[in-house]
C-alpha cells in the first residue's frame, strides 16, 4: 500500500518536472546569493574567502585579531583594498571579522558577564520576589550559562554554516511541494470520489490512513534531504564549514546558544528539525484538505494560518505576557536556526522554560496529535459523493444568467487544477520576503550621489547653477587654506597640534570635494550643455531611474530568468492537458470548435503572463523606490545622460511607462510562442524541454561566463531601453 501511495506522487510527470526545476532554481539562487554577496553589505564571497584564508594562517586568536587590526590601520593610512572592491566594503568586512574574533577570543569573559548580570538582577529590589517570572528567568539564565564557562572556542570560517542553514526561499519551496504532495494523496482521490470505493475495501480505513502518513513522512524527508542537502553542498563548496568539531559557540551567530554541541551536530540537528517541522506542516495541510469543502478553501485556510503566525512573530514583543505566541507558531518553528542559536526562556504559567525545550515538546506533541487526527478523520469521517462544481467558489462564477464563460473556466483549470495558483502564491510570498528583508544596499558612491542630487533637485536654472558654482568656489578656497596650513607648518609658523587640528578639518572637506568633482561636476557640465541646446533639463537622482530602466546593465537578468521559468511552468499545461487527457477530440467536435478554444486559451495565458509580470517587477519597483528614492518624475527624460537622445517631448515617467509596456508586450509575444510550441508538441515534458532551451538556457549560461548564446537570448528585447 505504501508503494501504491508513493507511486501516486512520483508517477506524476508534472510533479517530477516541477521538483527538478525548483531544485535547480533553489541551487541557483543560493549560489548566486553567496557569490554576489549576502547580508554584510553585499560583499562578495571571494572577498570573505580570501580574508578567512589569510586569517587561518595564524593559530592563535590574538595573532588573528592583530592581523585584522593591522589591515584596518593600513586601510585607513593608504586606502588600498586587498579583498573587497572598495574601501567601504573592505572596512565593513574587516570590522565584521574583528568583531567575530573578539567574540570568540573573549567567550569565557562574555559568559561570565552574562552570569554576573543575571546574578546582579536577582539582587535588585524589583526582582527580589522569588516567585516572579523575572527572578526565576534570571536564576535560570545563570544556571544555563554556567556549564559553558569551560568551552574552548576557536575562530574558523563560519560563512558556510550560516548560509547553509539560513535561506528562507528553500523553506517556501519545500512547503509548496508538500502542498502538491498532499493534493496528490488526498485531493486527487476526493476529486474523483475514489475514496468512497477505497473505504469499502479490507484495508480501506486505518491501514490506508496510516500508509498515507508514512508516505507523507518519507516524501517530506526526501524533499528536505534534496533541497537542504543542496544548500549544504553549495555552502560547503563555496565557503566550507571550517572545523566541524569545534563548539557551535565558535560560530559568531551562535554565541548565545547554550547547547553543548559541535558544528557537525548542529548541522544534523538543523536538518532533523527541518524534516519534523515540514512534516508538521504536511499534517496540517492534510487535515485541512480532508475537512475543507474544496481545495480552494483548504489552501486559503492554510495561508491564513501562515499569515497569523507571521503577524504574531512580527508584532508581539519579547517582554509581554503574550511572548509564548510570538515564538510558538509555524513561522517561528520554520526558522530552526533562530530556535537553536538564540537563548530565550518562554513564560509558561509563570515558569521560565527554555525555548529549545518548548520547541521540541510542542513540536512532538503536535506531530503525534495531528498524525492521530489525520488517521481518525480519514478512517472515521462520513464520506459522501459531492459535486465539486457546486462547492468550489471559482466554479460558481457565471456569466449572463448561468451560461458558462470559457475563459473563466480555463482560468479556473489553470489556477486550481494545474496548481498555478500555488506557484503564484509562493512567488508572492517570496517576493514579499525579499522586499521586506533584503533592501537594496547603496554603495558609498551611490550614497554620495543621492545626497548631492537630492540637495540640488529641481529645474536646472540660474539659481541651481549659482549654488553649484558657489560650492565649487568654497571647495577651492578650502584647498588654498589647506596648502597655506601646510606651508605655515613647514615654516614653523604654527605648532604641530594646531596644524593637525586644522589639517584634519581641511582634509575632510577636501575629501568631500573629490566626491563632488567625481559626481556633481560631470553631471553639471552635461546639464549645462543640454540647457545650451534649449532643453529644459532638471537635476535628478538618476541612479534610481537607471536601475529601474535597466540602463548600464543595472537590471539583472535574474528577474527575466525568473519570469521565463514561471511562464514555462504555468503556460504549457494550459495547452497540453487536453491532449494528455485525450479530451481534445471531444472539444474539437463542439459548435465553436478547436480554433475558438485555442484563442481563449491564449487569452488565459496572456492574463497569467500579465499577472506574473506584476509579481516579478512590482516588488522590484518598491525596492528601488525605498532605496534610491524617486523624484522629479515629470522632468524631461534627457535630464539623465543615458537618455540624452530623447527629445523634450517625453518625461521620465513617460519613458518608464513605455519601457515596461514594451517589456510586457515582449512577454506576451513569448507567451504566444510557448503556446505554439505546446500545441505543436502536444506533450508537457517535450514542451518544457524545448522552451527551456529557447528561453531559459541563454539566460543561465552568462552567469557562468558562457556567452555563446547571447545573440539568441530574448533578454535583449525584454531588457529594452532607450
Amino acid at each position: 500500500m505504501i508503494k501504491s501511495e508513493l507511486y501516486k506522487i512520483f508517477s506524476k510527470k508534472i510533479f517530477l518536472i516541477l521538483f527538478v526545476v525548483l531544485l535547480l532554481l533553489n541551487g541557483f539562487f543560493i549560489y548566486n546569493k553567496q557569490i554576489k554577496g549576502n547580508d554584510i553589505d553585499f560583499i562578495s564571497a571571494n572577498a570573505k574567502i580570501s580574508l578567512n584564508n589569510d586569517i587561518a594562517k595564524y593559530n592563535n586568536n590574538n595573532d588573528k585579531i592583530k592581523f585584522v587590526h593591522n589591515k584596518l590601520k593600513a586601510l585607513e593610512k593608504d586606502d588600498v583594498t586587498h579583498y573587497a572592491d572598495d574601501s567601504y566594503s573592505e572596512r565593513t568586512l574587516l570590522d565584521n571579522a574583528e568583531n567575530q574574533l573578539k567574540i570568540v577570543s573573549d567567550y569565557k569573559a562574555y559568559i561570565n558577564k552574562i552570569i554576573e548580570k543575571s546574578d546582579n538582577i536577582t539582587g535588585v529590589s524589583i526582582f527580589e520576589d522569588s516567585s516572579s517570572f523575572s527572578y526565576k528567568n534570571a536564576v535560570k539564565t545563570a544556571e544555563d550559562y554556567k556549564p559553558l564557562s569551560n568551552i574552548e572556542t576557536d575562530y574558523s570560517n563560519s560563512e558556510g554554516v550560516n548560509m547553509a542553514t539560513d535561506f528562507m526561499l528553500t523553506d517556501l519551496i519545500v512547503i509548496l511541494l508538500l502542498c502538491i504532495v498532499c493534493d496528490a494523496l488526498i485531493g486527487s482521490e476526493r476529486n474523483i470520489n475514489i475514496n468512497i470505493l477505497q473505504r469499502t475495501c479490507r484495508y480501506g480505513r486505518n491501514k490506508s490512513a496510516i500508509s498515507k502518513m508514512v508516505v507523507g513522512f518519507i516524501t517530506t524527508a526526501v524533499i528536505c534531504l534534496m533541497f537542504y542537502g543542496v544548500n549544504y553542498i553549495i555552502a560547503g563548496y563555496t565557503y566550507g564549514f571550517g572545523d566541524l568539531f569545534r563548539p557551535i559557540q565558535s560560530v559568531d551567530s551562535f554565541s548565545n546558544c547554550t547547547l553543548r554541541i559541535n558544528v557537525l551536530q548542529y548541522l544534523m540537528l538543523h536538518f532533523i528539525s527541518k524534516v519534523l517541522v515540514m512534516y508538521l506542516i504536511y499534517t496540517i495541510v492534510n487535515v485541512l484538505s480532508m475537512v475543507g469543502k474544496s481545495k480552494t478553501i483548504s489552501y486559503i485556510a492554510f495561508l491564513c494560518i501562515l499569515i497569523v503566525s507571521y503577524c504574531l512573530n512580527l508584532f508581539i514583543g519579547d517582554n509581554t505576557s503574550l511572548m509564548c505566541f510570538k515564538y510558538i507558531n509555524l513561522i517561528s518553528f520554520v526558522d530552526t536556526k533562530n530556535v537553536i542559536s538564540h537563548y530565550r526562556n518562554i513564560n509558561i504559567f509563570g515558569e521560565p522554560i527554555n525555548y529549545v525545550t518548548c520547541f521540541w515538546i510542542v513540536l512532538l506533541v503536535l506531530l503525534l496529535g495531528l498524525v492521530a487526527l489525520n488517521i481518525l478523520i480519514y478512517s472515521r469521517k462520513k464520506i459522501t459523493a459531492y459535486n465539486k462544481s457546486n462547492n468550489s467558489f471559482l466554479s460558481k462564477l457565471k456569466i449572463s444568467r448561468g451560461s458558462t464563460n470559457v475563459i473563466v473556466h480555463e482560468l479556473y483549470k489553470t489556477f486550481v487544477s494545474n496548481k498555478v495558483g500555488i506557484i503564484i502564491l509562493v512567488v508572492l510570498l517570496t517576493q514579499l520576503y525579499i522586499t521586506i528583508s533584503s533592501p537594496i544596499i547603496l554603495s558609498n558612491d551611490e550614497k554620495y550621489q543621492k545626497y548631492y542630487f537630492s540637495y540640488y533637485a529641481g529645474d536646472f536654472n540660474s539659481n541651481t547653477k549659482s549654488k553649484i558654482e558657489n560650492q565649487i568656489k568654497k571647495y577651492e578656497d578650502n584647498k588654498k587654506s589647506m596648502d597655506k596650513c601646510m606651508s605655515d607648518y613647514d615654516n614653523g609658523l604654527i605648532t604641530k597640534e594646531k596644524y593637525e587640528d586644522l589639517f584634519s578639518t581641511y582634509s575632510t572637506i577636501d575629501e568631500d570635494y573629490s566626491n563632488f568633482k567625481k559626481y556633481v561636476i560631470p553631471y553639471y557640465n552635461y546639464l549645462t550643455n543640454q540647457s545650451k541646446a534649449d532643453k529644459s533639463v532638471s537635476v535628478v537622482n538618476y541612479n534610481g531611474y537607471c536601475a529601474l530602466l535597466g540602463l548600464e546593465g543595472n537590471l539583472s537578468n535574474t528577474y527575466c530568468l525568473a519570469l521565463y521559468v514561471l511562464m514555462v511552468l504555468c503556460i504549457i499545461p494550459i495547452f497540453t492537458v487536453e491532449y494528455e487527457r485525450k479530451s481534445i477530440h471531444l472539444l474539437s467536435s463542439t459548435k465553436l470548435g478547436f480554433k475558438s478554444l485555442v484563442f481563449k486559451k491564449i487569452v488565459c495565458s496572456c492574463i497569467v503572463t500579465a499577472l506574473l509580470n506584476l509579481l516579478i517587477y512590482v516588488p522590484y519597483f518598491i525596492r528601488i523606490i525605498t532605496s534610491y528614492g524617486i523624484n522629479e518624475l515629470g522632468a524631461v527624460a534627457c535630464s539623465i545622460e543615458e537618455l540624452s537622445n530623447i527629445s523634450d517631448g517625453l518625461s521620465i515617467l513617460n519613458v518608464i511607462i513605455i519601457t515596461f509596456a514594451i517589456r510586457l508586450l515582449v512577454s506576451l509575444v513569448i507567451t504566444v510562442i510557448i503556446s505554439g510550441i505546446s500545441l505543436f508538441t502536444k506533450n508537457t515534458i517535450i514542451s518544457i524541454i524545448i522552451t527551456t532551451l529557447v528561453f531559459v538556457v541563454p539566460l543561465l549560461l552568462p552567469i557562468n561566463d558562457i556567452n555563446i548564446l547571447n545573440s539568441f537570448s530574448f533578454y535583449h528585447l525584454q531588457n529594452f531601453n532607450f
